[in-house]
């Protein structure tokens, strides 16, 4: 049995394959993993893994996101994101 606390190596997921249907086995590794996989190797990257930065968040910010619930944006945007928050990025870089 495989525990929150059991490491494993490269050789326990080979065994474990072997109880996998064949069509399965053949499953590749999402684009996400394969980026996390990377990113996992830099000090130059946040952390976003788990939805939280490993920071805490400033207060302007908070408050800006308590504001915009208030105002009922709960929802989540398209993968482009809010066209007046991607223009307030670009005017501020």
């Amino acid at each position: 049995m495989i525990t929150n606390k059991t490491q494993l190596t490269g050789e326990d997921s080979k065994s474990m394959n072997s109880y996998l249907a064949p069509l399965v086995q053949q499953i590749q590794p999402s684009g996400i993993r394969k980026f996390f996989d990377l990113a996992a190797g830099s000090k130059d990257i946040i952390s976003l893994g788990v939805g939280e930065p490993d920071f805490k968040t400033p207060w302007h910010v908070r408050e800006a996101c308590v504001y915009s619930l208030e105002r009922g944006f709960t929802g989540y945007t398209s993968n482009a994101g809010m066209p007046e928050l991607r223009e307030g990025i670009a005017n501020y870089l």
